[in-house]
């Protein structure tokens, strides 16, 4: 199993927060570490409070998120880096090339979905968010409890 998870976004206070939230909860907690960054993140910025009350809403809290950067010493470390989009993928290979055979869709196992960002919209495009990664960690789940 990948030990070291790391969700990637742009912002790192809306999507892979929420992803991560919904990762530590359906993971192991044993020897398993779950982050988030973001491709262009500000760095310390507080979790999007639509996020934050979707999260509570479903049972869960990214209270004390901080948004940071990603970073290739992040990558580095990270056994498995799941992304929202495509063009993520990308970027990250671009930042760190080592990272390509361990980089993927959080979509992979639905069609390779990219994962529509809700910042900006109101809270129906988080609640929307929310499910779609929730379904798609599922699939992970099922996927990494095998090795």
């Amino acid at each position: 199993m990948a030990n070291r998870i790391l969700v990637v976004c742009v912002g790192n206070i809306c999507r892979s927060p929420m992803a991560e939230a919904i990762l530590r909860h359906r993971l192991p907690q044993e020897g398993c570490v779950v982050g988030s960054a973001g491709l262009v993140a500000v760095e310390g910025s507080a979790l999007d409070p639509l996020a934050e009350a979707v999260l509570v809403a479903n049972g869960l809290t990214g209270k004390g998120h901080v948004a940071r950067q990603v970073d290739p010493s992040l990558l580095e470390n990270a056994d498995l880096v799941l992304t929202m989009e495509r063009r993520h993928v990308a970027a990250l290979q671009a930042i760190f090339p080592a990272c390509a055979g361990k980089t993927f869709l959080l979509g992979k196992w639905q069609r390779n979905a990219d994962i529509a960002d809700p910042y900006g919209h109101p809270r129906p495009a988080f609640e929307h968010a929310y499910q779609v990664i929730d379904t798609a960690i599922a699939s992970w789940c099922e996927r990494l409890e095998q090795y």
